[in-house]
Parts: C-alpha cells; sequence; structure tokens
C-alpha cells in the first residue's frame, strides 16, 4: 500500500504527534506516575508528552514481532454486544433472555470455524451498576468469554470482588483470570472515568486494556493517511503507558477505522476505507516490528443478504492477505446493534473457507506427485489414484452450507438456499440446546449472586 517515502511521512507525523500533541490523561495519580517515570507532564492541564527519544527508546526495546516467522490464521467467534436477537425464522428483533443467550452461545461454540463466543455487558439486566457484573455471571455460567466492560466507576469495588471469588474457585491467581477493557473515544484522551477505572484496578496490581475506534471525518482526520497515523500514534502511546504503568514493553498495533458517513451521521462497518486503513497500519506495523490485528469482516445490513456478505468479505479478504491473520465477530450485523444466528452460520461457512485459504501448504515432491502425473499421462484422469486418496481430504475444503450440485440436482433435491439450510442447522442446535451440563456449581453460583446481590442492595 505504502511506498517507503511515505512509510517514513507517516513515521514522522507520528512522532510529531506523540511530541508535541501528547494526550490527555485525567487522573493526576496516573500522571504523577508518568511523571517519575521521566515523561513531560502538566498537571494543571492533564497533559503528557512523549519526546522522540523515548518513542525511539521504546521501539528500540519492546519485544519484536517476529513476521518471519509468522504463520497465518483465522479466527472467529460470536460477539454478543449491545445488540438485539433476530429471529432465525423471522427476521425479527427480540430482547433477549438467559434461554436465547444459552442457545446462541451454544450454536456458536458448536459451528466449525466458530467455536465461542462473547458477550460485553448482559443484556439481561437494567440495572447499570450491576451490567458489568451480571456480565461475568452469565459467561462463566453459559460458557462465553468475558467482553470486559466496567461501565461505572462505582461498580470496580464489586468487579473485584468478584473476581477474587472466581479467582478462588478456579484456584487461579486473580491476575489470570481478571479481564476489563476501558475505550478512549475521542483521540488521545483518557477521560476521567476510563482513568480512574484504570488507576482503581492498578493499585491493586491488575491491568485494564484501553482500546480505541476512529471515525474519519469526525474523532480523526478525514483522510485515510491521517487516520492511521493518529492511531499509530495513540497505539505507540498507550504502550508507552504500559510501560511506565506496569513494566510491560510489549506493542502490538490494532486498527478499527471506519468513515463517518457525513449524510446519516453513522459509523458504518461495510466500506473499502476500513479494509485500506488495514492493510497500511498492517505494512507500518512491519516497519515498526509489531503484530497487528484489524478490525474486519463486518456489515451494516439488517438481514443476512448479499449486502452482508459482500460487506464482510470486502474487509475481511484484503485484512487476511495483508495482516496474515484475521479475527471475526461472527453473527453481527448492523453495526453490531443485530445479533442474528443465521448471519452466524453464514460467517463459520466464510471462517472455515478463509481458514483453507490461510492453511500452510505442502510443496514437495511427493505432493506435485510426478509419478502420478506420468502414469497418468496426456488425456489422463486422477480419479483411482492413490495419490488423490491421499490427499483429497486435507487439500480440498468441504463446505457444510454453500451449494454443491448442478441445477438439476439442486431442483429435484427441493430448491433450497443458503438460508434455508442455515435455519436447519439453527433449528437442530436449537432442539439440544438445554442439553449442556451446567459450568457453575450450585455453590459456585451462589457465591457469584451473593456479590451481585450485596452490590444491587449498596447501590440502592
Amino acid at each position: 500500500m505504502l511506498s517507503d517515502a511515505e512509510v517514513a511521512c507517516i513515521h514522522a507525523n507520528v512522532v510529531r504527534i506523540l511530541a508535541e500533541v501528547g494526550m490527555q490523561i485525567e487522573s493526576s495519580d496516573l500522571l504523577t506516575v508518568l511523571a517519575d517515570f521521566g515523561l513531560p507532564v502538566d498537571l494543571s492541564r492533564e497533559r503528557v508528552r512523549f519526546p522522540e527519544q523515548t518513542v525511539e527508546r521504546f521501539l528500540a526495546e519492546a519485544e519484536p514481532y517476529d513476521w518471519e516467522a509468522h504463520r497465518p490464521w483465522v479466527s472467529a467467534s460470536a460477539g454478543v454486544y449491545h445488540s438485539t436477537f433476530q429471529n432465525p425464522q423471522t427476521f425479527e428483533l427480540e430482547p433477549w433472555t438467559e434461554e436465547k443467550l444459552a442457545f446462541y452461545f451454544t450454536l456458536a461454540r458448536l459451528l466449525p470455524g466458530v467455536g465461542s463466543a462473547v458477550l460485553l455487558g448482559s443484556r439481561l439486566t437494567t440495572e447499570p451498576v450491576l451490567d458489568a457484573l451480571y456480565e461475568r455471571y452469565y459467561c462463566w455460567k453459559l460458557g462465553a468469554r468475558e467482553g470486559g466492560s466496567i461501565n461505572l466507576n462505582e461498580t470496580c469495588p464489586y468487579l473485584h470482588e468478584l473476581y477474587e471469588v472466581r479467582a478462588a474457585q478456579l484456584g487461579s491467581d486473580i491476575r489470570d483470570v481478571f479481564r476489563a477493557t476501558v475505550y478512549l473515544v475521542p483521540a488521545l484522551r483518557l477521560g476521567r472515568n476510563e482513568a480512574y477505572q484504570v488507576q482503581y484496578f492498578r493499585e491493586r496490581g491488575l491491568r485494564v486494556g484501553i482500546g480505541d475506534m476512529y471515525a474519519l471525518g469526525a474523532t480523526a482526520p478525514v483522510t485515510i493517511a491521517g487516520g492511521v497515523a493518529l492511531n499509530i500514534a495513540e497505539q505507540l502511546a498507550l504502550g508507552i503507558l504500559d510501560w511506565a504503568w506496569f513494566g510491560v514493553k510489549q506493542l502490538r498495533l490494532g486498527g478499527s477505522l471506519s468513515v463517518m458517513d457525513l449524510k446519516t451521521m453513522i459509523y458504518p462497518y461495510g466500506r473499502p476505507e476500513m479494509a485500506v486503513a488495514n492493510m497500511m497500519t498492517a505494512q507500518m506495523a512491519r516497519f515498526y516490528r509489531a503484530g497487528f490485528s484489524g478490525h474486519a469482516a463486518l456489515s451494516d445490513a439488517k438481514t443476512p443478504t448479499a449486502e452482508s456478505g459482500f460487506q464482510k468479505a470486502l474487509t475481511a479478504l484484503p485484512t487476511l492477505l495483508a495482516c496474515g491473520g484475521l479475527a471475526i465477530d461472527a453473527g453481527l450485523l448492523s453495526i453490531d446493534e443485530i445479533c442474528s444466528p443465521i448471519q452466524l452460520v453464514f460467517d463459520a461457512e466464510f471462517a472455515s473457507a478463509l481458514s483453507h485459504i490461510a492453511r500452510t501448504y505442502e510443496v514437495t515432491d511427493e505432493s506435485i506427485g510426478f509419478d502420478t502425473i506420468a502414469e497418468a499421462g496426456p488425456g489422463g484422469q486422477y480419479l483411482d489414484k492413490d495419490h488423490t486418496v491421499a490427499y483429497m481430504k486435507t487439500e480440498h475444503w468441504e463446505p457444510t452450507l454453500w451449494s454443491r450440485e448442478m441445477v438439476s440436482s439442486w431442483a429435484e433435491s427441493g430448491r433450497t438456499a443458503d438460508v434455508d439450510r442455515a435455519r436447519e442447522v439453527v433449528r437442530r442446535v436449537r432442539a439440544t440446546a438445554g442439553a449442556e451440563p451446567p459450568r457453575l456449581t450450585d455453590e459456585e453460583e451462589r457465591e457469584i449472586m451473593r456479590v451481585i446481590a450485596h452490590a444491587g442492595r449498596r447501590q440502592g
């Protein structure tokens, strides 16, 4: 995507942003740690800057990512964020219930190519202070990963207590089970609440992740190059903050850059700019010897249609090819507003096919099979050859949803479409979703609910 001169231009501007603009961190405690670390801090403006020599030292000393040893990968997980459930039969939107969550997580686990789910917020409580606590409860009970929400400062003590309980149940150190993330909404600013939450858990030896998302033309420059430079500057700043606050010297770039639709003022996911930004940032990651993963394979469509398929492919394929890796939030539609079981089945098939692209293929004399080619000779065929039998199941991808018959056979077998086959998968899983054993013992569940009930009483 970028020439050497363009890479140098982006890097030079990244360095200027860090040194001259810096980052606003609305916590005197966190800023004091940074000042003691040796960074220029202006407590009155709540601003820290990152001099060029600090940036270069961090880049030199951070654990490098070995791109030469990189092996392509594709992973997928069913994301349940601030979204509603889409009925797989009618495509109507419905509120979540515990039964629907259990079914959706089970469907994700059973689909080859997906295998797991992640929940952000509980979806089943109207009490804001309890939302992050119920997120953990439902994840641990129903078998999903925590998205890591904190939301309110008042939740912090109860969240810490909840993880102490869970660590004891698992016989683990709390640092190994703790999961929490806050987000920078405007660029280069860790707001007061998010800073409080980072510091609260930092004082207790726990590390809160910090993420970001940019809207080109709103929270970042309208140009892709400007957004990429600002995003990389912020990622480097976050890496230096981890170094100062937690002693971690590791740089991994991430990217979630899309446009602000200046007609409707939404932040769409199914746009080509997201793919271009990922490709640019992946190239810069190699320049910095950093790993990279970019937001991709998402859609603005409201139902599983050609629009959702094209949009997901539009960002998934370039990101996989440029980054050598792709993480898919499966099942999501309408910019994360909708969780669709049908789309989840579609995305599982897509992830499986992409994994086949990303796999390492054997290129040897044996795999080429010269002796078999010579045996078949001009005009020969390979259906009855031992070489075919030896390689057919590993070399060729086997679809489970996509059409694999000619039109006459398809017409004779009922003219089923992909959505019909997906609905059948959903029906089979839903019929058995309640058969899984509980993931929490009765005693474990009582302990977790005791913490949540205590938080509810204290917060009224």
